[in-house]
Parts: C-alpha cells; structure tokens; sequence
C-alpha cells in the first residue's frame, strides 16, 4: 500500500520515537556496543550517558512527535480517545491556571500542551516536574504543571491513541 505523505511523516516519526525507547530499555548506553562506538562528535559519546536517552529534550521531540505532528489528524478521527485524554491529563496534572476566555467552562489541556510544545515554551525542574506554558499576543496565558513521575502515565495514554492511528494504516496496508 501507497502511504500519503502525512501517514509517512507519522509513521518515520512513530518509529523514531519507538527506536529510543527501545534503546532507553534495552541499556543501549551501557552497552560494550556505545562503548566501542566511534562518534565524530567525541564530546557528545562522552556526555550522553550521563544525560541518558530520556532526557528533557527527547521528552520534547516525543511529544512533538505525538502530538504536534499529527494533533489535527488524530484528534479529527478519534475524538472521543481525545476527550478521554484531557481527563486523564487533568487527573495527572498538579496544576493548572488559565485565562483564556474559550477556558471558562473547560481547559482543553492537550490544545494547551500542544500549543507549548509546538513554541518550545517547555520548563522543567530536574527530578520534579515541567511545565507548559502557552500563551497568546492578547495576553492569555496557559500554565500547566505536572510531577515528572506522571509524564510517563500521561505519554503511555497519548501512545495509546497514536497506535490506534498506526494500526489502522496496518490494517489497511494488509
């Protein structure tokens, strides 16, 4: 099967993202493998393992990856998945204030995220939380906090809704 351009973009983005965290479980830095590695760049091979493969910045391309790339695409044909994601993002959150006018009834958190992600506005405190911060020239803001130990549960949920997507292009392609 013939893939369209934004199902191709999608799924080389999917298998990055998979390809990291397979080497993030499977050790890859500790490896005799890394070890024996020649890098052109020594000073990265000497540093990335005391950063690690899950570091602030993967975390970043992750969720660009999942959910600036293709928010449009997948929010368009699982909406329900969606809805169920701001709830779940919601219950992992620490804290949220927003005075965007459209959030006086509802904060559509994953709108939020995405938009802070997609303009880099993304801080973190080492070993305890980040925070998304999307704002507007009219002076809205957005600031959404959560503990690190839940970006992983929030990142496993948006996989979730991502894979739904990809089996379907696995389906169709059978």
């Amino acid at each position: 099967m013939e893939y369209t351009q934004e199902d191709n973009l999608l799924i080389q983005s999917y298998f990055t993202t998979a390809f990291l965290v397979e080497l993030k479980n499977n050790n890859f830095l500790q490896s005799d493998y890394y070890k024996h590695l020649r890098f052109e760049d020594q000073f990265v091979k000497d540093n990335l393992p005391s950063i690690g493969i899950d570091n602030q910045g993967t975390l970043l391309m992750t969720f660009y990856t999942m959910l600036v790339i293709p928010k449009q695409l997948l929010s368009d044909n699982f909406p329900t998945e969606f809805q169920e994601l701001n709830k779940k993002a919601s219950s992992l959150k620490q804290k949220v204030e927003s005075n965007y006018k459209s959030d006086s009834v509802e904060i559509d958190l994953i709108r939020h995220i995405r938009n802070a992600v997609a303009h880099a506005r993304v801080s973190f405190i080492p070993n305890e939380s980040v925070t998304f911060i999307d704002e507007n020239n009219s002076g809205e803001k957005c600031t959404i906090t959560f503990p690190l130990v839940n970006i992983g549960l929030f990142l496993t949920e948006l996989q979730k809704v991502f894979m739904k997507y990809i089996e379907r292009l696995k389906t169709k392609s059978l």
